[in-house]
């Protein structure tokens, strides 16, 4: 059976994992790392952590291009078939 924090954390990676890089470290120390400038987000939960997420976001929406190059999309299916 996995961690609690697991579920929580796949769901703010599904979210927003192509924007950020997201971690938990335990000891409710929850980040997220902007894939462009790699400024960092630090809260002592998932709630706090997506809150700032979205925050920083709207104020500054990351680009989906690094070194001019398009990122690819994000699959419709979370696990596709092999």
């Amino acid at each position: 059976m996995g961690e609690w924090w697991m579920a929580l954390l796949d769901e703010l990676r599904w979210h927003w994992g192509d924007a950020y890089l997201i971690h938990y470290f335990g000891d409710d120390k929850w980040v997220a790392q902007r894939r462009d400038n790699r400024s960092t987000l630090h809260a002592g939960s998932p709630d706090g952590l997506l809150s700032l997420i979205r925050e920083d976001y709207r104020a500054h929406p990351v680009s989906r291009q690094i070194f001019g190059v398009d990122l690819p999309p994000i699959p419709s299916c979370r696990f596709p078939p092999e």
